[in-house]
């Protein structure tokens, strides 16, 4: 699905053509702004303007896109909002619902997250082999005991037999525990290479930005 819909319908209902006719100029504007914006990578401004033109219109398109512009973002709970009212109100096809309910299902995992510091489940079976969710789950149980030193090497011993972006996300978490900034920056910025579309990726650009800030 691209990033962002390139267009959106007027339904603005106001009491007199007239201004119905200026809401319609405003909200092509505020969308015109927010397009802009998003290409420009302020996520912040163009979340703005999408939401100020589709309280103009009611548009689900304009719903859409806010979503996009918070998801980018990392603001979760607003993704998810506007990409719920995207689903009702939108007259969209089976694989566009499919792609939407996948993207709020990684914006609610991605919050959980929070919580969590790391991924505590490991990736599909498929992707994983026994070995490596051996040392995976050795390492997240470290972790929440606060030994990073030996969560590192379970992660690391799982690197080895899977490199996979959920491993560089715990390892970079692991990394930045340790003080060892550098390593983490690569760590976050591996797992962002493997997985772009990530629903956190906003969050890790701000850890990324953070520790280069701190160095």
């Amino acid at each position: 699905m691209r990033a962002l819909l390139a267009s959106f319908a007027l339904c603005v209902a106001l009491g007199s053509v007239a201004s119905a006719q200026d809401a319609n100029a405003r909200a092509r504007t505020l969308f015109q702004e927010g397009t802009s914006a998003y290409q420009e990578g302020d996520f912040g401004e163009a979340a703005e303007k999408f939401v100020a033109a589709y309280r103009l219109t009611r548009s689900p398109e304009l719903a859409f896109n806010a979503g996009r512009a918070y998801e980018r973002m990392s603001e979760y709970d607003k993704a998810m909002r506007f990409f719920r009212i995207y689903l009702r109100r939108g007259d969209v096809s089976d694989e566009v619902k499919a792609d939407i309910r996948q993207r709020i299902e990684a914006l609610e995992q991605a919050k959980r997250r929070q919580h969590d510091q790391v991924f505590t489940l490991p990736p599909s079976d498929d992707a994983l082999v026994q070995e490596a969710r051996t040392f995976f789950q050795r390492g997240v149980a470290m972790f929440r005991r606060r030994q990073y030193e030996a969560a590192m090497q379970a992660f690391t011993a799982a690197h080895r037999f899977a490199p996979l972006p959920e491993i560089f996300f715990n390892m970079a978490v692991t990394a930045e525990k340790m003080g060892n900034l550098r390593d983490a920056m690569d760590y976050y910025r591996e797992y962002l290479r493997l997985r772009p579309r990530a629903a956190d990726r906003g969050h890790v650009e701000r850890q990324i930005e953070r520790l280069r800030a701190s160095r």
